[in-house]
């Protein structure tokens, strides 16, 4: 029942930060830096990190379509908060990267996870994902609002 709620919380966070309220967007990222170490009572200790890349490794991490997705969705909350800079696609990828580095970490630290560098590359393929969808939305509207000639 508590995982649900959890989960129905970040739903309504995550569409919130997609229409671009920021205390939304503020606090799911919060959520998502905190909500790793809260499950072990912030037991952390040093992170046993795997550092190598074999084929074997990256076809099992770039299987992992929840993770792509979810990467996918991150990129496009902060996408839609820095869309007003007209360096948005990169800030999210930067950020989208950089909070998949620090998750792997914090699953290393805590002992709840594997700290894989192969686990980056799903974080990728949704951010590479999600710029797809950016650009196509960025597009689409820009057709929406074509203004027609004057007669």
């Amino acid at each position: 029942m508590l995982l649900a709620v959890g989960i129905l919380a970040w739903l309504v966070l995550f569409a919130f930060a997609l229409r671009g309220a920021r205390w939304a967007y503020a606090i799911f990222v919060v959520f998502a830096f905190v909500w790793i170490p809260a499950r072990t009572g912030f037991h952390l200790h040093r992170p046993p990190c795997q550092l190598q890349f074999t084929v074997d490794l990256a076809l099992n991490s770039i299987l992992k379509y929840k993770h792509i997705s979810l990467w996918a969705a991150f990129f496009l909350m902060t996408w839609v908060q820095a869309r007003r800079s007209r360096c948005a696609l990169p800030i999210a990828a930067i950020a989208t990267m950089a909070v998949g580095i620090l998750i792997e970490l914090e699953e290393g630290a805590t002992g709840t996870g594997m700290c894989r560098a192969t686990d980056l590359l799903p974080d990728a393929i949704g951010a590479l994902t999600g710029a797809l969808i950016a650009t196509l939305w960025r597009k689409r509207q820009a057709k929406a609002v074509v203004i027609p000639p004057a007669v």
